[in-house]
């Protein structure tokens, strides 16, 4: 093992850990006894000089500067150009959330605050890259224990706890199951390295593995029926948290599954794929329906957003049963725009309501377009990209995942034949999204402003403020020009 390439392949995760350990030891040190706020300041910064770091030596690794082996670590991790794309973007998502988290102060335990997001984002990041199937199992185990301990963090509020602990019961139980999945897809094939899994058959034992996987990582993902943990974790988290959890997680889980599937895309005999794409067909039709119904009920902005995260899991997986890599391309494409818009709504709602004291409701949030113009003209490109209307990045991540489908089976005949059925109850579920979107939008942008109303101007200050407008650029720009980003995404 050549251990320098290593150390060079691990250089950003080790000055994430780094600045870890430098928020907490500033924090129990120097800035024992000072103002809260302060201490937010000052755990903000050295975690956001952290992940800065790290993402800097990523561009040069991606760049070709820092050159670092395709296989470190005997197959444990594959660093290519598309898994440091995701690792950088990860990293950068993850430096959007920092500004975010240190506006409200929910929790006096702030360094381990930082460090939690921290910890979350570092796991996400070797999630990405892992092709092992213990190592990746390690790592996403390690995003959801942090995002677990975060949830709970507003201690002033008991719907917060009970949030989490739904939310470590049910992953607990998920976690079982996708343990027990892998441990079954190790014992058919004798690998724990994905890359070296060949000619995979249709024999009951791989079939039951992908089944139990993909109980795992429907957790992970919130697909229908293992979404019962996310409309209470999206409202009672503290909303960056709940952000991170809807953007970042996403992205981990979507890209293991992908990867776990890789090895069926390739194998010459197509009877695996034929026997697990009625599983995965079921489940993207279940989410669609029980998202966007479940959505149209809601006058809670987060838990809307969380039924809307259900129904986008559905349509990432139409893209999933092409079982091409096309569709694969198209599903971590449309998982990252997916992820953009909503981290950006859910910012706009933790900028707008950290000093509110409650939940807020949809119509806390009428005349916005006159108080805070900025903040509601951003959430419009958030929640219309969230809805797939062009030009924006949303519409596009649309059009590549049905694309796939239909290319999957391209001589089909008939409505029914190939994956045109799922197409279009995808397209019929896209229209119901409209009408709750919209009513978002109708208190954002028509609706005036309540007596008294509970949502009053403030500062948003130059970070969030950033933040907010790169996010929103970025939407726009992926909508118009993808390319430069699929470039990469299709190694």
């Amino acid at each position: 093992m050549d251990y320098q390439q290593l150390l060079l392949a691990l250089l950003p995760d080790l000055l994430v850990v780094v600045a870890l350990f430098a928020a907490l030891g500033v924090d129990y040190s120097r800035l024992r006894g000072s103002r809260l706020a302060k201490r937010y300041e000052v755990a903000c910064q050295i975690s956001a000089a952290g992940l800065i770091a790290g993402l800097a030596v990523l561009v040069l690794q991606i760049a070709g500067t820092m050159p670092v082996m395709d296989s470190t670590a005997d197959g444990q991790l594959v660093l290519n150009t598309g898994t440091l794309t995701l690792k950088a973007l990860l990293y950068a998502m993850g430096l959007g959330v920092l500004p975010l988290a240190k506006r409200d102060h929910i929790t006096p335990q702030v360094s381990e605050y930082f460090a939690l997001l921290l910890l979350a984002t570092l796991g996400m990041g070797f999630v990405v890259t892992s092709r092992n199937l213990l190592g990746a199992f390690v790592a996403l185990e390690l995003v959801s224990l942090s995002l677990y301990a975060m949830t709970v963090l507003n201690q002033a509020r008991r719907a917060s706890a009970e949030a989490a602990l739904k939310y470590l019961t049910f992953g607990a139980v998920a976690s079982g199951f996708l343990l027990f999945g892998l441990s079954y897809l190790y014992g058919a094939t004798g690998q724990l390295d994905l890359t070296q899994m060949t000619g995979l058959t249709d024999e009951p034992v791989l079939v039951l593995a992908y089944l139990l996987i993909f109980v795992g990582l429907g957790f992970k993902l919130a697909l229908a029926p293992f979404h019962l943990w996310a409309p209470d974790v999206y409202q009672n988290a503290p909303t960056p948290v709940a952000g991170w959890i809807g953007s970042g997680s996403k992205i981990a889980a979507a890209a293991l599954l992908i990867a776990l599937l890789q090895p069926v895309v390739d194998a010459p005999n197509p009877k695996l794929k034929e026997a697990l794409i009625p599983a995965l067909a079921a489940l993207a039709v279940l989410s669609m329906v029980v998202g966007n119904l479940g959505a149209l009920r809601q006058t809670n902005l987060k838990r809307l957003l969380a039924y809307s995260a259900i129904a986008n899991a559905g349509y990432l997986l139409v893209g999933v049963v092409a079982f091409s890599a096309a569709g694969n391309t198209s599903v971590i494409f449309y998982i990252l725009v997916y992820s953009l818009a909503s981290l950006g709504a859910f910012g706009v709602v933790a900028v707008l309501t950290d000093t509110l004291g409650r939940d807020a409701e949809i119509n806390d949030f009428n005349g916005c377009w006159k108080t805070t113009p900025g903040l509601a003209v951003a959430f419009l490109i958030f929640v219309l990209s969230l809805a797939g209307i062009p030009p924006l990045a949303g519409f596009l991540g649309k059009f590549y995942l049905f694309f796939a489908a239909i290319e999957a089976a391209p001589n089909a005949a008939t409505w029914h034949d190939g994956f045109y059925w799922l197409v279009a109850f995808a397209l019929i579920m896209s229209v119901v999204s409209l009408y709750y979107y919209l009513r978002v939008l109708k208190a954002f942008l028509v609706a005036p402003a309540d007596d008294g109303a509970a949502i009053a101007p403030s500062k948003i200050g130059w970070a969030a403020g950033v933040t907010l407008c790169v996010l929103a650029l970025a939407v726009v720009a992926l909508g118009l020009w993808p390319e430069p980003l699929l470039g990469l995404l299709r190694n």
